[in-house]
C-alpha cells in the first residue's frame, strides 16, 4: 500500500485513541490488534521517510568447469 501523510495522520490519531477501526478517505479498515496497528505505524513513517528500501537481487551464472 502506498501510505499519504493523511493516511498516516488517521491512523496515528485512532491509535492514540484506542480504537481499532479507522477510515481512510474512502475505505474503512478494522485492526485485530494494537500490535498490528504499531507494526503499520512504523511501515508507513519508513516508507513516507524514505528509509524503505527495496531489496536487490543479483544474479550470476557461471558454466561449471574452467
Amino acid at each position: 500500500m502506498a501510505w499519504t501523510q493523511k493516511d498516516l495522520d488517521d491512523l496515528e490519531k485512532a491509535f492514540k485513541s484506542g480504537v481499532l477501526k479507522v477510515k481512510y478517505q474512502d475505505r474503512e479498515t478494522e485492526y485485530r490488534s494494537f500490535e498490528e496497528m504499531k507494526a503499520l505505524l512504523e511501515e508507513a513513517r519508513a516508507q513516507l521517510s524514505g528509509k524503505v528500501r527495496t531489496p536487490h537481487t543479483f544474479t550470476s551464472y557461471d558454466r561449471g568447469y574452467q
